[in-house]
């Protein structure tokens, strides 16, 4: 019989915050000048191989108007943002414990 390798410890949440911050070009439009941005902490996909969290931010539409507040799920794999979605309207996160991002000086 063989010894099974073990398994390699278990991959620390990345820190959302960070990520959002560092990527914000990549989850809002430019024109979008977020405000506001609020994140939930990382959780781990159902198959284990990835994150998802969920940012939310008070956006200005191409106009210039202010839009309602956009919600968009996060899935980070590796400590880097690999896909974002807008969040669907009551399925996606919903009840999620939301956490202001503080800007960076």
């Amino acid at each position: 019989m063989r010894a099974r390798a073990p398994e390699p410890p278990p991959e620390s949440p990345p820190d959302v915050a960070v990520l959002v911050r560092k990527s914000l070009d990549m989850i809002f439009v430019a024109t979008a000048q977020p405000r506001d941005l609020e994140a939930t902490p990382a959780m781990r996909t159902e198959r284990g191989d990835a994150w998802t969290a969920c940012v939310r931010a008070q956006i200005i539409s191409v106009a210039g108007a202010r839009l309602r507040r956009q919600t968009y799920r996060l899935t980070i794999r590796q400590n880097e943002i690999i896909d974002r979605r807008r969040a669907v309207p009551g399925r996606d996160c919903v009840s999620d414990d939301y956490k202001p991002i503080l800007p960076t000086k």
